[in-house]
C-alpha cells in the first residue's frame, strides 16, 4: 500500500543527503558511511594534519592513473600515467591500528590521485580524523570513500577534539553502549557528526532498537520536533520517529508535517505517518482541510495525500472518494498556481480513473486564456494521461484504457509544443514529472 511513499522517501534521501559541506565525495551510500560504519570498516583511524602529496614514478599503465584519469583542471580527479599520488599525513593520535606512532608519518594513496592543491580547505589547513583501510590489490593504505572517510572541524561545525572523542568513545563501547552518546551529538546544527548519528538512528534503527527506551525515543521526539525545515537532521529525524515510534508520535509527526511545506518533510512525514495508521493519517488530512488556515498547510494536505493515494478497496470507499472530491475541486484556473501543480501531481498519483477528467480537459481547452504557465499546462496533460481504466483481468499497458486518448492525440496533432509531453505523458503516465511548487519535477 505505501510502495510509492517509501520509493519516493527513500529515493530523496539517497540524493539530498549524498554529499556535505565541501566534501567531493561520491558514489557512496550515507547509510554505510557513518562515522560508527567507518569506524566499524577502518584497519586504520588516526587524528593526523595533511602535509603534502609526493608523485612517485610508477611503470606506465599504472592501474591509479587509468582509474582516476586526469579531468578538466585535475580538481576533481588527476591521474596521471607513470605516475602514483601520495599523501603523507603527520600523526597526532592513533585511535585505531597496530605499527603507527604519534608524531611519525603515515601515507596513503592519494585520494583521486589528487595534488595538495585540489584537497578540501579544510584538511589543507587543519587536523582531520581519517578512516583507511589496506587495498586489496596492493595492501598500500586508502581513505575510506574519499572525503566521506576524513572527518575535519568544520566539518562538524566545531573541534576535531570532538570527533576523536565520539570515535574514541564508540571504539570502546560498540554500538549498544554508543546509543546516548549519539543522541548527544545531535545538535542541530547541520554538523557532519550530527547528521551521521540521525542517520544511525534512522536507516540503521534496527542495531539500536534493543536499548531504545522509551526516554531515549522521547529524546528523538523532541529533537525532531526543534529541527529546522528542510535540514538534512529534520529529514533523518522524522525517519527515526517512524521506525522508533516513541509515545505521541502520531500527533507530533502530523504537527511537524502540516507546519513545514519541505516536500522533503512532506514525503518522510507521510512516509512515518502511514508506517504507523494509515487510515488515520488519510482521515486526519481530509479533516485538516476544513481548518487550514492559507495555502502552505492546504498544500502539504494534498501533497501527502497524493503520497499516500487511498484506496477504496483499502482505506474504505469514504476516504477514496472525500480525497478525489478535494483534489477535484482544486484543478480550476482559479486556484493558488503552486496549490493548483500539487493538486496535479496528486491527480496523477491518485490513479484517479475518470474522476478529474472533465476537470482536466476544461483547463486545457481554455489554456490560452485562463493564465496558466506552461509547467501547470504540461501538468494538465500529465494528469490526464494518467487517467486510465485497469481492465479486471489484464494487466500491463494492454489492460489498461486511457480515457482520453483521442483528445490527447488530438490535442498533440494541434499543438507541436505539447506533442512530446503528450507522448512521454502517454508512454510512462505515472512516472512523467509534473513541476511542483518547489520547481521541481516530481
Amino acid at each position: 500500500m505505501k510502495t510509492k511513499t517509501m520509493f519516493c522517501a527513500l529515493s530523496l534521501l539517497a540524493v539530498t543527503l549524498a554529499c556535505q559541506a565541501q566534501a567531493e565525495a561520491r558514489n557512496y551510500l550515507p547509510y554505510k558511511t557513518t562515522a560508527v560504519r567507518l569506524a566499524d570498516s577502518a584497519q586504520v583511524i588516526v587524528s593526523a594534519r595533511l602535509e603534502r602529496v609526493e608523485s612517485v614514478l610508477t611503470a606506465a599503465g599504472n592501474r591509479d592513473a587509468a582509474v582516476h584519469k586526469r579531468i578538466n583542471d585535475g580538481s576533481w580527479q588527476d591521474g596521471e600515467d607513470g605516475v602514483r599520488r601520495e599523501a603523507v599525513l603527520r600523526v597526532n593520535e592513533v585511535l585505531k591500528g597496530s605499527g603507527i606512532a604519534a608524531g611519525g608519518e603515515l601515507r596513503f594513496v592519494s585520494m583521486r590521485q589528487l595534488q595538495l592543491t585540489a584537497y578540501d580547505a579544510d584538511l589543507r589547513e587543519g587536523d582531520a580524523l581519517y578512516f583507511l583501510t589496506a587495498r586489496a590489490e596492493d595492501s598500500r593504505l586508502a581513505v575510506l570513500n574519499d572525503e566521506r572517510g576524513a572527518i575535519s572541524g568544520p566539518d562538524i561545525g566545531g573541534s576535531i577534539n570532538t570527533v576523536v572523542d565520539f570515535v574514541r568513545g564508540y571504539l570502546e563501547t560498540g554500538r549498544a553502549g554508543s546509543l546516548d552518546r549519539m543522541l548527544d551529538a545531535i545538535d542541530l546544527g547541520g554538523g557532519r557528526l550530527s547528521v551521521d548519528a540521525c542517520i544511525e538512528l534512522s536507516w540503521n534503527h534496527e542495531d539500536y532498537a534493543a536499548a531504545m527506551t522509551e526516554e531515549r525515543k522521547q529524546r528523538l521526539l523532541s529533537l525532531a520536533r526543534l529541527s529546522k525545515p528542510a535540514s538534512a537532521e529534520r529529514n533523518e529525524l522524522i525517519t527515526a520517529v517512524g521506525r522508533h515510534q516513541p509515545e505521541g508520535a502520531f500527533a507530533a509527526l502530523a504537527e511537524i508535517m502540516l507546519g513545514d511545506a519541505t516536500w522533503s518533510t512532506t514525503s518522510l512525514a507521510s512516509m512515518a505517518l502511514e508506517t504507523l495508521d494509515r487510515q488515520a493519517v488519510i482521515g486526519l488530512l481530509l479533516d485538516e482541510w476544513q481548518t487550514a488556515g492559507n495555502d502552505a498547510t492546504r498544500m502539504v494536505i494534498v501533497r501527502s495525500l497524493g503520497l499516500i493515494r487511498p484506496k477504496a478497496d483499502h482505506d474504505g470507499a469514504e476516504l477514496r472518494t472525500r480525497t478525489l472530491d478535494l483534489v477535484g475541486s482544486l484543478l480550476v484556473a482559479g486556484t493558488n498556481k503552486d496549490l493548483l501543480r500539487e493538486a496535479l501531481i496528486a491527480s496523477r498519483d491518485l490513479r484517479a480513473e475518470d474522476a478529474h477528467v472533465a476537470a482536466l480537459k476544461k483547463l486545457l481547452d481554455e489554456r490560452e486564456g485562463n493564465g496558466l504557465s506552461d509547467a501547470e499546462v504540461k501538468g494538465a496533460v500529465i494528469a490526464l494521461a494518467a487517467a486510465r481504466k485497469i481492465a479486471p483481468s489484464a494487466s500491463g499497458p494492454n489492460g489498461e484504457a486511457v480515457l482520453a486518448r483521442q483528445y490527447l492525440l488530438d490535442l498533440a496533432k494541434a499543438d507541436p509544443v505539447l506533442k512530446q509531453v503528450v507522448e512521454a505523458a502517454m508512454t510512462f503516465p505515472y512516472t512523467t514529472l509534473i513541476v511542483g511548487a518547489d520547481g521541481l519535477g516530481h
